[in-house]
C-alpha cells in the first residue's frame, strides 16, 4: 500500500457500480422526503414546444459571479443572448447584509430589465417550492437571506429601484441547464435529458413524473424538473483528507460534492501534500512551501498540468511526487462526475420509460470542461460508457453556451 492507499484515497479502489445503484436509491428516496438528498421539483413547466417570437430578460447568480442579459427565441426557436452584463456574486467575498446583497444584484439585472416584465432568475443555490432559500452553498456569507423567499424579494428590490410589477420566476442553475437542452437540442428523439455543473460546486437535474414524486402530491401530470442537489450524497468511501476537510471547514452538507468541484479541489490538494510532508515524503524546503499557504485548484491544476512552474519550488523529483500525490484527487472527481450524471440520466430514462437510448447531458462549469492535469473530460466519457452501456444507454455530452441565462429565460417564456 502507498501513502494515498494507506489514507482512503484510491480511485481503482471505488465500486463505482455500487455506488450508481446507492445514488439511485438514495434519489428515490429523496423523492419520498427521506434521506439525504432533497431532490426538490421545480415549479417550471417544461415546454410543450419550441418558444418563438419572443425576448425576456434573465438573471444568473452563480457561486462566484452574476450575469444578466436579454434573450430573444427567434422565429425559428433559436435563442440569442443581448446586453450581457457581469458582477460578483454579494456574500462570495466577504459577508454582506440584506441590504448589500440586494444592492449588488441590482446593479447588475436593472440595465436588462423593463417595469412589469417576467424574468428569469437563474439561482444556483436550494430554494424551496415557496421559494425560500434553504441554506447557502459554496461558501457565501449572507445570514440575512436564507429563509426568505429570493423571488418577492428580488422583486421588492427592483420596485426600489424604478422597475416595479416585475413577476419572476425562479430556477436552480442545474434545472437552467437541463431546460437549455430542451431549448437548443430538443429531447423528443432521446430517452433522457440532464443538467449537470462542475464548477465552483457541483449539482444534478432531470424530469421526473410528478406521480413518483410522493413528497409533493398534488403536482400537475407530466414530467417535473427536479433539482437534486446531488452534492448531498454521502454513502461513498471518503478519505482521511476528506475528513480532516470537513473537520476544519464543513457544515455536515455537500459531502459528495466537497469531493469533486472547483472551490474544494485546491483545498483537498492542500491537505494531501501536507500530509505527505508530515510523513517525510516531500524534501524539506518543498514541505516548508506547502504549509505556508493554501493553494488553490486552479494552481495545483496547472502545475499538475504543466502550465506553471512557479506554483512549487520543486526540483524534477519533487514535480514527479507531487503529481503521483495529486493526480489521484482528480481521477476520483472524474469517476463521482460520471456516477453523478449516470445516476440523473438513468433516473431520467426511467421516468420517459425509455430501457435504452441516448441521453443528452448539458455540462456547464469550468472544472468540468477545464481540468487539464488529466484528460478530464475524457475520462468521465470512459466512466459514462461503463456505468450506461450495459443498461442500454449512451450520453451526449453538450456545451451549451450561455446555458444557465437561456434556460432562465425559457422559464419565464414558457408561462
Amino acid at each position: 500500500m502507498g501513502f494515498l492507499q494507506d489514507n482512503g484515497l484510491d480511485p481503482q479502489a471505488i465500486d463505482a457500480k455500487a455506488l450508481l445503484e446507492a445514488f439511485l436509491e438514495e434519489m428515490e428516496a429523496g423523492l419520498r422526503g427521506e434521506g439525504g438528498l432533497p431532490m426538490l421539483p421545480s415549479d417550471i413547466r417544461l415546454p410543450d414546444g419550441a418558444i418563438r417570437d419572443a425576448e425576456v430578460p434573465a438573471f444568473d447568480v452563480g457561486g462566484t459571479n452574476t450575469r444578466s442579459a436579454r434573450v430573444r427565441f427567434g422565429s425559428d426557436g433559436a435563442a440569442t443572448v443581448h446586453g450581457l452584463l457581469r458582477g460578483h456574486m454579494p456574500g462570495s467575498q466577504g459577508r454582506v447584509t440584506h441590504a448589500e446583497f440586494y444592492r449588488v444584484l441590482c446593479d447588475v439585472l436593472t440595465p436588462n430589465v423593463r417595469p412589469g416584465e417576467r424574468l428569469g432568475y437563474c439561482f444556483s443555490y436550494p430554494v424551496d417550492e415557496a421559494g425560500r432559500l434553504l441554506y447557502w452553498t459554496k461558501g457565501i456569507q449572507a445570514d440575512d437571506i436564507v429563509g426568505t423567499d429570493v423571488r418577492d424579494e428580488l422583486a421588492a428590490a427592483l420596485a426600489d429601484r424604478g422597475l416595479p410589477g416585475c413577476e419572476v420566476r425562479i430556477l436552480n442553475d442545474t434545472v437552467a441547464a437541463l431546460l437549455a437542452v430542451y431549448a437548443l437540442a430538443g429531447t423528443e428523439d432521446c430517452a433522457g435529458a440532464v443538467g449537470f455543473i462542475l464548477g465552483t460546486g457541483s449539482n444534478t437535474a432531470y424530469a421526473e413524473r410528478a406521480e413518483q414524486v410522493a413528497k409533493r402530491p398534488g403536482l400537475a401530470p407530466g414530467l417535473v424538473p427536479i433539482n437534486c442537489e446531488s452534492g448531498n450524497f454521502a454513502h461513498f468511501p471518503r478519505s482521511t483528507f476528506d475528513e480532516a476537510y470537513e473537520r476544519a471547514s464543513g457544515t455536515g452538507r455537500g459531502l459528495w460534492e466537497r469531493c469533486m468541484s472547483g472551490v474544494n479541489l485546491g483545498a483537498l490538494g492542500t491537505l494531501i501534500l501536507r500530509g505527505a510532508g508530515q510523513a517525510g515524503l516531500l524534501t524539506p524546503g518543498l514541505r516548508d512551501a506547502v504549509n505556508a499557504r493554501d493553494f488553490t485548484n486552479i494552481e495545483l491544476d496547472d502545475y499538475c498540468a504543466g502550465r506553471r512552474d512557479d506554483v512549487l519550488p520543486c526540483n524534477a523529483a519533487d514535480a514527479r511526487a507531487v503529481r503521483a500525490l495529486l493526480l489521484p484527487l482528480y481521477e476520483r472527481a472524474a469517476l463521482f462526475a460520471a456516477i453523478d450524471v449516470a445516476a440523473a440520466a438513468v433516473a431520467s430514462a426511467r421516468a420517459k420509460g425509455r430501457r435504452s437510448g441516448r441521453i443528452r447531458v448539458n455540462v456547464d462549469g469550468s472544472t468540468f470542461w477545464k481540468t487539464a492535469c488529466i484528460p478530464f473530460v475524457e475520462r468521465v466519457r470512459g466512466h459514462l460508457a461503463a456505468l450506461l452501456g450495459p443498461r442500454g444507454y449512451d450520453c451526449e455530452l453538450l456545451r451549451i453556451d450561455d446555458a444557465p441565462l437561456i434556460g432562465a429565460a425559457l422559464a419565464a417564456a414558457a408561462h
